[in-house]
């Protein structure tokens, strides 16, 4: 892939939370990102989830499809800069909260279920060594968080319930914060999640 032009770097400018030497700085571990299987000038399934450090495909297919925003199977320059200004620490909670429910959104039908959520639980799990937990605690999470969560009684939960629970519950948003900053000064370091 060739350099961004001038006016392509100024549209992320206005459109993310990066500038304009960010931007140039993010292309840098793009174009090494998108070269570390396959130097095709895009990044692929494969690429993101080593890029991410991330074991479970499940887990890295959610994040990448939502990164993925012209669903044509692979990140370009652009989808990378706007996927991760919602990550970093000028990313406002509304763009984390609505990136989340997507996260947890799998089948993108405005509502998560249980199956959805248990799903993402254990594939976030799956990653974490150190959160191994019991399928049967797993299924009680998911319960609880529907009990509080599900204010309607459908049996889904809807963008504004979850938009409730997070505000009721912050934290749930702080994985949802990665610190850039090392990607924008120093070119050689690798993007890694937390």
């Amino acid at each position: 892939r060739k350099n961004p032009t001038k006016k392509e770097i100024l549209d992320l400018v206005q459109d993310t939370h990066f500038t304009e030497e960010e931007v140039f700085k993010l292309f840098e571990h793009f174009k090494s990102i998108s070269a570390s299987i396959e130097s095709d000038g895009v990044i692929d399934m494969n690429e993101f989830q080593e890029a991410l450090g991330l074991r479970n495909s499940v887990f890295a297919q959610r994040i990448f499809q939502i990164f993925d925003i012209n669903r044509d199977n692979v990140v370009n320059f652009k989808e990378f800069v706007c996927g991760l200004s919602v990550f970093c620490t000028k990313g406002t909670v509304d763009e984390k909260l609505t990136f989340s429910f997507k996260l947890y959104d799998a089948d993108g039908d405005g509502y998560i279920s249980k199956e959805e959520l248990y799903g993402m639980l254990k594939a976030s799990l799956f990653d974490n060594i150190m959160l191994a937990m019991p399928e049967q605690h797993m299924r009680a999470l998911v319960d609880q968080t529907f009990t509080e969560a599900d204010e309607n009684h459908d049996g889904f939960i809807s963008l504004e319930e979850y938009r409730s629970l997070v505000m009721r519950h912050p934290t749930i948003l702080n994985n949802f914060t990665i610190n850039t900053d090392q990607m924008t000064s120093n070119s050689s370091s690798q993007i890694k999640s937390k």
